[in-house]
């Protein structure tokens, strides 16, 4: 659609008279050919359809000269503006038609460009003559009758494009929201499970052996190291489901705590966790225990968790932590000696305490004592899931509503409007 309209009208008194030949091109483009003191040339009204802001454009770019096959960043396009003598190139864009700025609004894309392709800041005067001419054309322009067409032929251009972006951002949140949903139905299970350990008859457990058992220690290469005596002190009330055991051995005496790893989010807790001395604190994490045992002369301390329990064996795993007291809640790594002869006495233990027959008593004991916090993590998950999933919910339906109203300019392409 092509058409030309030539409207004289006295300009302000800082332009003076412009003359304004309008031509209605393809896509919603408006080509203003502007004359007027120390100023000629194109400036082309364009509705700013850009993917990701309203379907329907609500501001204009304003290009400066017009388009052609070239690349325009570093040459000119036909008919560029030139004020006081100095070409415009680029463009402008995010001006409201209802309401144009004023003063200082020339986007950073307003350059001067000079016939080398270097691009220039535009002088203070070129700049604020044609910050005026731009508002002018744009404020005519906001009066056009075919003003609503021409917006509407720009918004159907790029439709078809615009309404996939729309249908893949909307079937990625859809996505979201399904994998949330599923992961709710995987925390509602496991609140469910932790209710029902809630309800369940505690399990008797087993006596504690006070004699000495004696034990052996194997190296990580299957060598031995000797033997160490072992002893159940008492069930620990800190953390129910575990045992307290005091050892003795070459270069060796104090307590450990041995129990389920029940820090996990699991309702009924696996794993083994073993804590160097007496636990008196259900707190994870204080930083020392009482009875912390003594190797080598040097007072150890820290712990092991152990999430797969059918791993370990007298061997494996290797190398685990032992951390040498130097001061009041100071500690340095032990000695590879001293680390080496801990690793073996956490393997011994862990497998004295699995072999335990009343190991499911102690499990549903562990798992008990936690109820309450486990029933409010779940809870407070399923919380933030369910916004999450109604988020993505609500995101996947305004992008789809995007889309269809997309698809229904798509086929406006063809129909834009003439004079």
């Amino acid at each position: 659609m092509r058409g030309t309209r030539s409207d004289r009208r006295p300009g302000r008194p800082a332009l003076g008279p412009l003359t304004f030949d309008v031509h209605i091109q393809e896509h919603g483009r408006t080509r203003y050919v502007v004359r007027g003191r120390h100023i000629r040339g194109s400036f082309v009204v364009i509705p700013e359809a850009a993917k990701g802001g309203p379907v329907i454009p609500e501001t204009v770019r304003v290009q400066f000269g017009c388009d052609g096959d070239e690349d325009y960043w570093r040459t000119p396009r036909e008919d560029e503006p030139f004020v006081h003598n100095v070409r415009v190139h680029g463009w402008t864009d995010g001006i409201d038609p209802d309401n144009p700025p004023s003063g200082w609004y020339l986007g950073r894309y307003a350059v001067n460009l000079r016939d080398n392709g270097i691009q220039r800041e535009l002088p203070t005067g070129a700049r604020r003559r044609t910050e005026a001419v731009v508002q002018a054309v744009v404020r005519h322009w906001s009066r056009l009758p075919e003003r609503a067409a021409l917006v509407l032929a720009a918004a159907a251009t790029r439709a078809a494009e615009y309404a996939e972006h729309e249908a893949e951002l909307a079937a990625r949140h859809e996505a979201k929201a399904a994998s949330t949903q599923a992961e709710r139905a995987r925390v509602r299970s496991r609140l469910n499970a932790v209710n029902g350990i809630s309800r369940r008859h505690p399990r008797p457990r087993g006596s504690l052996r006070p004699g000495w058992m004696p034990v052996s220690l194997v190296d990580d290469k299957g060598l031995g190291m000797g033997t160490m005596k072992v002893r159940e002190v008492e069930f620990s009330e800190a953390l129910p489901g575990a045992v307290v055991y005091e050892v003795e051995g070459r270069r060796l005496a104090g307590r450990f705590t041995v129990g389920c790893d029940r820090w996990r989010p699991q309702p009924l807790p696996q794993g083994v966790r073993i804590t160097y001395g007496h636990v008196e604190d259900a707190s994870p994490f204080r930083h020392e225990h009482p009875h912390e045992p003594q190797v080598f002369g040097v007072r150890v301390g820290g712990l092991w968790d152990c999430e797969r329990t059918g791993k370990i064996t007298a061997a494996s795993p290797g190398r685990l932590a032992a951390n040498a007291r130097t001061g009041v809640r100071a500690r340095m790594s032990a000695s590879d000696a001293a680390e080496r002869y801990c690793s073996a006495v956490l393997r011994a233990l862990a497998l004295h305490y699995l072999a335990r027959p009343d190991r499911p008593a102690l499990q549903l004991a562990a798992a008990q004592d936690n109820v309450l916090s486990q029933r409010a993590g779940a809870r407070e998950e399923m919380r933030k899931l369910r916004e999450e999933q109604r988020r993505a919910e609500r995101t996947g339906r305004c992008h789809r509503r995007r889309e269809a109203e997309y698809r229904s300019l798509a086929g406006r392409a063809d129909s834009e409007p003439s004079t």
